[in-house]
């Protein structure tokens, strides 16, 4: 604590001796070994109060960080496994390939517009400003 060693202890305990007395010095010691349990003490509490009322904000900030956390980890999971779940087997050949759902012509987009923009299925010219 004030960081003594053994030559500076017995010069202080020296010097108490001669200035306090034979008579007096074991009464002083006890006092001072009050006096500092009681700061001891004392320096306790405070540490303790200090944490109590730091811990309630902590547990409030920490719930507010980790819950919503652990919620989107939650959720991404679900999702994942989800996708996971909904993904075609692709030993199955029951299952459409390359995302063709059944139905669909190749090359064809989903207004019946040719894919390449030349021509629609019917024989039509999809293409504005065409030769008419």
């Amino acid at each position: 604590m004030f960081n003594l060693q053994g030559g500076e202890l017995i010069i202080i305990a020296v010097l108490a001796l001669v200035v306090l007395g034979p008579e007096r010095l074991p009464d002083a010691m006890r006092r001072l070994g009050r006096a500092l349990g009681q700061l001891r003490r004392m320096g306790n509490e405070v540490t303790e109060e200090f944490r109590s009322a730091v811990a309630e904000p902590m547990d409030d900030l920490r719930s507010a960080v980790v819950d919503p956390a652990r919620d989107l980890h939650d959720a991404a999971r679900g999702t994942a496994e989800s996708v996971r779940d909904g993904m075609a087997d692709p030993s199955d050949p029951s299952t459409p390939v390359s995302g063709d759902a059944p139905g669909h012509q190749p090359g064809v987009d989903d207004h019946g517009a040719a894919a390449d923009g030349d021509m629609a299925p019917d024989g039509d010219d999809a293409r504005p400003g065409g030769d008419q």
